[in-house]
């Protein structure tokens, strides 16, 4: 009987989770959806760092299916281009840098960058992958989740602790003592070149037996064992609610632009949830769905605060993109790839042809633009050592820039283009699916026919117009 009640129980909590859903807790705001082009456009950016192809964005805007959104959902989820851009996420705040100031090096980064995509390709419940990360010990190229402990210029204990509680609970000060968990933990170097051993010292005597946590828990540290086991089985664990609502707030930050706590790694009295109903119902769905992560970004993504117009009537703020993607985003459309080199000589300076800012994966390897429009440092486990502010440097570079004309001039894509549509409106259509990732409205296609009669143009030359003045617009600079 005593089973019965307890399934019955469970059955009407999860009854009423499902009784509600995102758009319900926004009473007070009439949300008006976005149009097919703008969600189109903002759920590629936000899921992949990538805009849709034009041939894939013209396919969606014409077609008429009812549940085209929930099906474009669905088939970004399973995509490479997905797994690779939440391993740059993931790379940002787990610092991922092969020098200064951490000293993962260039094969350790590879192998760190793999093994995260491993994870995230796989969708591992959220609580295992943080176990696997912070339990990591071995070889750096062999067991690369011990890079964890390896990326701070001073590996201490409260170096090590620190970190565990900015990123996963969200605390800037702390004051528990956890941090007695993770004394054991030493390093040692053998033969390969730049090979390093994270092993724990099991001879190591407790300085004390017991440690208090910061929710009141006592764990015990028991002569011979691992005491990190019991610090992140009573992390992970489905009673700790700040656990999950930490990556609930983050995934929240990713994919809407601001954190219901905002910023996300800075959980304190004086920095209360804006919408605590909304979090703490987020937070009970990713626990009773095993922490899956995928699940929770689908939910999010569906909703009609996702989907709503950035209007001061809708909840969906403008953000300006992260570097990498307006980088990514200027060698798409001009089909001039960025050149990235390494202040590390090895494994090569370098990178080859094509590369993509997103995949880069190590925060030593640049370029002029990626540092001009404010890409992570990596030298911090912060959210806001991203600098998405659009600044008159930036506006001089999209706008002078001879570099970016040079691009402009050569590009084959434009040749293209303007081979397979040799009529203007033709080429204003194209041009705007490519960058824009929408159909030009009446006003443009008058206003670009008009400058084209005026000063006589060739096609090819007012295809570069039309190109440098897309990506001088907020459209194209902002997710919206």
């Amino acid at each position: 009987m005593k089973h019965f009640v307890i399934f019955f129980l469970l059955f009407l909590f999860a009854i009423q989770l499902n009784a509600k859903e995102i758009d319900d807790f926004y009473p007070n705001i009439k949300i008006s959806v976005c149009t097919d082009a703008v969600f189109l456009r903002r759920t590629y950016l936000t899921m992949t760092g990538r805009l849709p192809k034009s041939d894939v964005a013209e396919k969606f805007l014409s077609s008429e299916k009812s549940l085209k959104r929930t099906e474009l959902i669905d088939q970004l989820l399973d995509s490479e281009e997905y797994f690779q851009y939440f391993v740059m996420r993931w790379g940002d705040i787990l610092r991922i840098k092969s020098e200064f100031p951490s000293n993962i090096w260039p094969n350790g980064v590879q192998a760190y960058n793999r093994w995260l995509y491993e994870r995230i390709s796989a969708n591992k419940p959220y609580n295992q992958f943080v176990s696997e990360l912070l339990l990591s010990k071995g070889s750096d190229f062999r067991s690369p989740g011990v890079n964890f402990y390896r990326a701070f210029p001073k590996r201490t204990t409260e170096n090590s602790y620190n970190n565990i509680n900015l990123i996963f609970l969200g605390n800037r000060q702390i004051t528990d003592e956890g941090k007695f968990c993770f004394l054991q933990l030493k390093f040692k170097t053998t033969k390969e070149w730049k090979e390093e051993i994270v092993y724990v010292d099991n001879q190591l005597f407790p300085i004390k037996s017991e440690v208090k946590l910061s929710d009141g828990t006592n764990l015990k540290l028991i002569e011979g064992e691992d005491w990190r086991v019991a610090y992140v089985n009573w992390l992970t664990s489905k009673e700790n609610k700040r656990f999950a609502a930490v990556m609930v707030n983050r995934l929240w930050h990713w994919i809407m632009g601001k954190g219901i706590v905002n910023e996300p790694d800075n959980w304190n009295d004086q920095n209360p949830p804006s919408n605590p109903e909304l979090l703490n119902f987020l937070t009970n769905q990713f626990i009773a769905e095993n922490f899956d992560v995928k699940s929770l970004i689908h939910r999010i993504l569906n909703s009609s605060v996702f989907q709503s117009k950035s209007t001061p009537s809708g909840v969906y703020e403008p953000q300006r993109l992260l570097a990498e993607i307006i980088v990514d985003e200027i060698a798409d459309v001009t089909g001039i790839p960025e050149l990235y080199r390494s202040r590390v000589p090895e494994p090569y300076t370098f990178y080859p042809d094509g590369t993509h800012a997103i995949e880069l994966g190590d925060a030593t390897v640049s370029s002029s633009a990626l540092e001009l429009f404010g890409r992570a440092s990596r030298d911090v486990s912060l959210e806001n050592q991203h600098i998405n502010k659009l600044t008159s440097r930036q506006l001089l570079y999209l706008m002078n820039s001879s570099e970016l004309e040079d691009k402009i001039r050569k590009s084959a894509i434009l040749n293209r283009i303007c081979k397979e549509n040799p009529d203007i409106e033709s080429v204003v259509k194209q041009l705007t699916l490519l960058t824009l990732s929408r159909f030009p409205t009446s006003q443009e296609l008058d206003i670009f026919k008009k400058q084209a009669a005026q000063n006589k143009m060739s096609v090819r030359s007012l295809a570069s117009d039309i190109l440098w003045t897309q990506m001088n617009s907020f459209e194209f600079l902002y997710n919206y």
